[in-house]
């Protein structure tokens, strides 16, 4: 995105400041984890010399999260919305900058700047199973998941158009990537062509058969000329009929009933957690890290190809 003239170059420097201290961190593990490997068992309580099966099990958990990528987590910077007063390593509050407009405890199991773990939920239309990593492309663009809590109260879904109309009048600032044809005839688009800087991805908590897809606003069931709706942009996290309950909005420590929105930076490491309402603090973010729409390049689809 530096490159075409999209996002700030200062973002750049972020590539440093996060991975320098993670690759500390796996260093002293690496070491910590190898002297495990190389003392013997503790034999009783007594024994202070040995290791005991607990502390290597805690050991061994944790080297599968660093292998995984699920245990690195990277520190507030322009683009992780953390304040550094709320993030801890090693015993000591690492430096960074203090981040306004993000709120972790929305999502107590959702952690800014990790991973963001995947759970299965169902498609809306048709009620077949995915899990949610599925929907996150790989293709340098940011994701944006809205989760809607509990639609079927028409107070929450208020709140979801309000979020909807919100997000259209920014969509100059925010524009979204959509999945399917343009529908603008001969000059159709296909779908591996982004138009957009984030994918805008729903997970709403209510029983399907109580909602009418129709009943969201129309940014989240886009409509094409050519190929008609497009409904696989919204998913609910409810009871599959042959693969269970994904429990997700418990998985990702979410409010079944007031819900809230999570970007995901390219990489699927978390970025920012807010309110539905707060659709200005979500633009505050974009803006920290994009060019100014009037100084972008004129033509946004050729850059992003």
């Amino acid at each position: 995105m530096v490159t075409k003239g999209i996002a700030k170059p200062s973002i750049l420097k972020t590539y440093e400041t996060e991975r320098r201290g993670v690759a500390q961190e796996l260093i002293a593990f690496d070491r910590e984890y190898s002297r495990l490997w190389s003392s013997r068992p503790k034999r009783d309580m007594e024994d202070q010399d040995g290791v005991s099966m607990a502390k290597f099990e805690r050991a061994f958990t944790q080297q599968k999260l660093f292998s995984s990528g699920l245990g690195v987590r990277y520190g507030p910077s322009t683009l992780t919305a953390i304040a550094s007063s709320d993030f801890e390593a090693g015993g000591e509050v690492l430096g960074g900058i203090d981040v306004a407009g993000s709120n972790q405890h929305l999502a107590t199991k959702t952690m800014l700047g990790q991973r963001l773990p995947s759970f299965q939920v169902i498609n809306h239309s048709d009620a077949r199973s995915w899990q949610v990593a599925k929907w996150l492309r790989s293709d340098g663009l940011f994701h944006i998941l809205l989760f809607a809590g509990d639609v079927s109260q028409p107070s929450q879904m208020d709140r979801v158009r309000h979020f909807a109309t919100e997000m259209t009048s920014r969509s100059h600032i925010i524009p979204l990537q959509q999945r399917q044809l343009s529908g603008e005839g001969s000059d159709s688009q296909s779908s591996e062509k982004p138009a957009g800087i984030a994918h805008l991805l729903t997970i709403h908590s209510a029983p399907r058969e109580l909602v009418e897809i129709h009943d969201f606003p129309p940014l989240l069931i886009p409509y094409d000329k050519e190929l008609g709706y497009d409904f696989n942009g919204i998913f609910v996290d409810g009871e599959s009929y042959y693969e269970g309950h994904g429990h997700a909005y418990e998985g990702y420590g979410i409010d079944p009933a007031k819900g809230c929105v999570v970007v995901v930076r390219p990489d699927q490491h978390v970025a920012w957690i807010d309110e539905l309402d707060d659709v200005q603090e979500l633009e505050a973010y974009f803006t920290r890290i994009l060019v100014d729409p009037s100084d972008r390049t004129s033509s946004w689809e050729n850059n992003l190809l």
